[in-house]
Formats: structure tokens, C-alpha cells, sequence
């Protein structure tokens, strides 16, 4: 976690990420999934940088993820469209 880094952009302003260290989550595998291949319980250690967003005002917004730590690296962005509530 010492290397990780992260940007979040939303609708163009920056989100401040958080770092969790890690804690210890137990995970349901599914038969073929992408960590282990296998069905079954297992522990690993849940870690990253994170955000929270505000509540989003009705209308599109933009949400722009940066990130990276030694040789990995993700980005992803995102168009959100939130409705208007209807209570």
C-alpha cells in the first residue's frame, strides 16, 4: 500500500481518496472466478485507496478514476445519470 497512488475526478473536481491499510474479509468464491478458479470460502486481505462521494444532485456527472501502485495500474471513467427522486 506504501506505493499506491489515486486520483478521482468528479465532474472535473477532485475527490480525495483514503488509504485502508487492510483487513482480513472472508470471500464466497464462485466456480471460474478471476482470483482463485475455484468454489469456496476463502481469506484475503482487502486494502486500497477509496472514496466517498457526495450525494449527487439530479442530472449527468462525470466520475474519472485514476490509479496505480508498482507494476499495476487501473483508470476508468464513468457517466452517471442520477433521476430525480420521486417521493
Amino acid at each position: 500500500m506504501s506505493s499506491a497512488q489515486g486520483t478521482v475526478l468528479l465532474d472535473g473536481k477532485a475527490v480525495e481518496p483514503e488509504t485502508y491499510e487492510g483487513d482480513s474479509i472472508t470471500v464466497q468464491g464462485a466456480q471460474g472466478n478471476p482470483v482463485t478458479g475455484e468454489e469456496g470460502r476463502f481469506t484475503a486481505t482487502g486494502c486500497g485507496l477509496w472514496v466517498q462521494l457526495p450525494s449527487l444532485a439530479s442530472g449527468t456527472h462525470s466520475l474519472k478514476i485514476r490509479g496505480r501502485s508498482g507494476d499495476f495500474s487501473t483508470g476508468v471513467d464513468y457517466a452517471l445519470t442520477v433521476a430525480a427522486s420521486s417521493s
